[in-house]
């Protein structure tokens, strides 16, 4: 690290805001800027942008803003210490543990599953041991750069080997339980490994931090389950967890499509083979927080599961989570095996050409639910549509919505009115619950006088080369919010002082008297590029006129209803000062009307 400069300014210097913010959400250029999709409230229009040259995020739908740090807390869930640890990791910046915000619970049993991760591996390559375990792995064709890649490693069959090696590294009791690597004993004293004799794959989240493991026992006829997992924990969610993804987002990217699979030795097999853009649900079923994670990288996902997709299990039902956020989804169906990871083995140039071969998950649908049925019998007519339409009515797009409507409707020989009506009718009669309000689906309103004397600050502050003609024009009791009221009236005397404009010596002069307020101005010029940045220097002039009239208007308009409030007041009173006071009250009203009229 660099001298005198503290953790959190070396990591801003070595890492881009967009290009961190890009293996979250899907970035688009805008000028110098970046705009995308609020991740944090739902919108259609893009209002989330992006300043590489500020270091600064904000969204001007529901007001989230900030820096990498705030970005990364928000969006991982974690606080500050994790998200410096995972931000620091990226940025190559060494973090020494005299650091006392880098030590909370999240981070310590990060600590833990990393050190099972390489105590795990180790085992696996030097013990007398694992010699069964890596014997299998030579029959399966998994590489030792495979093997290497994604840390596998064996654990051995002892009750208590790593709960004593972790104990021996300075952890406690309690804390490797926490972790899920331990189990309670029966008797209510001490603890035992979780993970015996088994073939271990570390479990990474999108940071390539360990936060669990799955174990695969070798010998299938033995009383035991097949796989264990590390079970839900502080660090580990298996529903928001992909694995392999942490070395797969940037080809799912690149490709534009993440190839979901089953099994982890699905995930390995390809990844060797070369195939990158793959990833393990760790089961057939797709959670709501998967898909939000897979949507940071790619709206197009093909699957290659081995379960009747079209049945009613929870295969089905996760798929229909993923057409419902918006995904295109298709579906793999292997020329050869029962999994990708046969396939492979038999021909890698098959699987490659499954992947590029799928179909659309709707047209696995019509193909999986009609070649069972008979559609010259009217049973087995009412039977297609009774499972097709509620899925098709999933669909959220009404173009792609009312093209498979018409297809269904030409294979069963009816009207695709008739089809849409069923759909109508088949719709709940209730209300929908509404969620619960939340930060996550709300936005700001502001009125539209707030709106407007942001702009007219943003531009003042971004574009200053007009600020003489702003502070001739626009008085600062135009603005009504008394924060932008008070950093106009600072711009002012600041320019009324120097005779000329510095943004970044202007902004450090608010530094010492308002940290927030120094932030706000960031906002403000980001506002201003973004509403202003394309304009043509006429259509620009004639906007800033526009701005300043209606802030004028406002103002005049707030005053007369002020005044007329007093009127009536002093209608209720008879003594001669308050027909004095009226007199001057009316006289007023007159003249701002004769402004307002000049305005119009």
């Amino acid at each position: 690290m660099s001298s005198g400069i503290s953790p959190v300014e070396d990591i801003k210097q070595k890492l881009a805001i967009n290009e961190v913010l890009q293996e979250y959400i899907q970035l688009h250029k805008a000028g110098t800027n970046y705009k995308a999709l609020c991740p944090f409230h739902r919108e259609k229009t893009p209002s989330f942008v992006v300043s590489p040259e500020k270091q600064i995020f904000h969204c001007f739908g529901c007001g989230e803003g900030g820096d990498i740090f705030a970005f990364v807390q928000k969006m991982e869930g974690v606080e500050f210490p994790e998200a410096l640890r995972i931000l620091a990791q990226k940025a190559g910046v060494k973090l020494t543990p005299r650091n006392p915000e880098l030590h909370n619970q999240r981070t310590k049993l990060m600590d833990i599953n990393k050190l099972a991760a390489s105590y795990y591996h180790k085992v696996l390559l030097e013990a007398q041991s694992a010699k069964v375990v890596r014997d299998y792995l030579v029959e399966r064709e998994v590489s030792d750069e495979a093997i290497e890649n994604f840390k596998l490693g064996f654990a051995p069959e002892e009750w208590e080997r790593l709960n004593d090696f972790l104990k021996k590294k300075g952890y406690k009791e309690a804390d490797i339980f926490a972790s899920g690597l331990t189990i309670k004993s029966d008797k209510g004293v001490g603890q035992y490994d979780r993970f015996r004799n088994r073939l271990m794959f570390p479990i990474n989240d999108l940071h390539s931090n360990t936060v669990g493991f799955t174990g695969r026992i070798l010998d299938d006829q033995k009383e035991a389950a097949k796989y264990v997992n590390t079970p839900q924990t502080l660090i580990y969610n298996k529903s928001q967890i992909l694995y392999g993804l942490d070395k797969a987002k940037q080809e799912v990217k690149k490709e534009k499509l993440a190839v979901i699979v089953e099994g982890n030795m699905d995930v390995l097999a390809s990844h060797q083979a070369g195939v990158l853009n793959v990833v393990a649900s760790s089961g057939t079923s797709l959670t709501e927080g998967q898909i939000n994670i897979i949507k940071r990288y790619t709206d197009n996902i093909a699957i290659a599961f081995d379960a009747d997709l079209a049945g009613e299990g929870a295969a089905k039902r996760g798929i229909e989570l993923a057409m419902q956020a918006g995904l295109n989804v298709r579906v793999i169906t292997l020329p050869y095996g029962k999994d990708p990871d046969e396939c492979i083995k038999k021909d890698v140039q098959l699987w490659k050409e499954a992947i590029v071969s799928s179909q659309t998950i709707m047209d696995y649908y019509l193909d999986t639910t009609l070649d069972k049925l008979d559609l010259n019998k009217v049973e087995d007519k009412k039977e297609a549509a009774k499972i097709l339409l509620p899925i098709i009515n999933k669909i959220p797009d009404t173009i792609e919505q009312t093209h498979y409507l018409q297809e269904l409707a030409g294979k069963l020989k009816v009207e695709e009115a008739i089809l849409r009506n069923k759909i109508e009718q088949a719709s709940s009669p209730e209300p929908k619950s509404q969620p619960a309000k939340t930060e996550n689906n709300t936005t700001v309103k502001k009125d539209r006088q707030q709106q407007v004397s942001e702009e007219i600050l943003g531009i003042a502050l971004k574009y200053y080369e007009n600020l003489d003609y702003i502070v001739d024009n626009c008085k600062p009791e135009f603005l009504t919010d008394p924060e932008l009221q008070n950093l106009y009236k600072s711009l002012i005397i600041y320019y009324t002082e120097k005779h000329r404009f510095d943004p970044d010596e202007f902004k450090q002069s608010l530094a010492g008297k308002d940290e927030n307020l120094r932030k706000k101005v960031d906002v403000l010029e980001l506002l201003a590029e973004n509403l202003y940045g394309e304009f043509e220097e006429n259509m620009f002039k004639t906007e800033l006129d526009n701005i300043i009239r209606f802030l004028n208007k406002n103002q005049i308009i707030s005053r007369q209803k002020l005044i007329e409030n007093q009127l009536k007041e002093s209608e209720k009173r008879v003594n001669q000062d308050d027909k004095s006071k009226e007199k001057e009250l009316l006289e007023e009203f007159d003249q701002l009307s004769k402004k307002l009229n000049h305005l119009e």
